[in-house]
């Protein structure tokens, strides 16, 4: 017969594990970190993500009082590095430097090796840049209305230049054809500089470009610009308007974030982002960021998750519409 106190025995031993589970947290918490931390950037060095690595690693060591490594683990447009962070113990010691490139995969590959917002815990979004929509100089092309107009009246006569097959230069390009309304060809190059020499050699007419990569081509002549792609004009180039003045309500931005694996303790999730936010909105660090065409953004776990879960759902239908696929 089972009695009360039978009843009670198991809850007061539950009760106590709970209280010993939480203590166990708190102290792990209280003691991260107490041994170098691994950031894996998962491209080659020297491209636009080592860059706000390097910006980032050596300010938010000295905050951590730990030496924070960048690993550079490049392959498969960012999902060989991704996936090993995936599979590293959730300790926060092995951290992500994600772009937006990370929410693009889900809708261009037909499998990974992970779920893309499953197997990662959001710790902070540091920076956010424009796009910049260019044309060869010799296109009879001033605007964004101009673009459109002509490529109404030239139906496949216009070929977009991109940093790589379903790349987020592509995707950005292929949401605004299909907001425009317009029909343009894609031609994928390797890489970004490759992709912005073609447009301004003529070998393509148009592109959706990095804005670092873009404004010294656009100052000296090489490439025209004409609009950017967020809702708000740029400090790198201020005299052009936003595509959005055009077509209401368009914005595709490229974006840099700190992601853990899933299963990290909140404890620690809080203390990174805690460190980051305060990071991204010191004064040299926001300079560095607009040097190289970038925004601070920061903020908590919580809205990095959000934008996530609807850049997945976004470029998803921008991919089905478009007929993107690599696999």
């Amino acid at each position: 017969m089972i009695t009360a106190g039978d009843l009670v025995k198991p809850a007061i031993w539950l009760s106590l594990f709970l209280v010993g589970f939480g203590v166990c947290t708190s102290a792990f918490g209280a003691s991260y970190p107490n041994r170098p931390i691994t950031l894996v950037v998962p491209f080659p060095p020297g491209g636009p993500a080592s860059v706000v690595a390097n910006i980032v690693a050596p300010e938010f060591g000295e905050r951590l009082e730990q030496k924070v490594v960048i690993d550079n683990r490049s392959g498969a447009d960012g999902i060989v590095g991704s996936e090993f962070v995936a599979k590293a113990p959730p300790d926060g010691y092995t951290l992500l430097l994600a772009t937006s490139a990370h929410v693009i995969h889900p809708a261009t590959y037909n499998s990974l090796p992970f779920d893309t917002e499953k197997a990662f815990a959001p710790v902070a979004l540091l920076v956010a840049s424009q796009y910049l929509l260019v044309v060869n100089p010799s296109l009879p092309i001033d605007s964004v209305e101009d673009l459109i107009a002509y490529g109404k009246d030239h139906p496949g006569g216009l070929t977009h230049a991109s940093g790589g097959l379903g790349g987020p230069t592509q995707m950005a390009f292929a949401l605004f054809r299909l907001t425009a309304g317009i029909k343009v060809e894609p031609i994928a190059y390797d890489g970004g500089a490759a992709a912005l020499l073609a447009v301004a050699n003529g070998e393509a007419q148009v592109m959706m470009a990095p804005i670092l990569a873009a404004v010294p081509m656009v100052k000296d002549g090489r490439l025209r610009g004409l609009a950017v792609t967020g809702r708000h004009p740029d400090p790198a180039v201020p005299e052009l308007p936003t595509i959005s003045e055009t077509l209401p309500g368009f914005s595709a931005l490229s974006w840099y974030g700190i992601l853990a694996p899933a299963g990290t303790p909140s404890a620690v999730i809080t203390r990174l982002n805690t460190e980051l936010d305060r990071i991204v909105h010191e004064p040299q660090i926001q300079k560095r960021f607009s040097d190289i065409g970038g925004e601070a953004i920061g903020g908590p776990p919580s809205t990095f998750a959000s934008l996530i879960h609807d850049e997945i759902a976004r470029w998803r239908q921008v991919a089905k519409e478009a007929g993107i696929h690599i696999e």
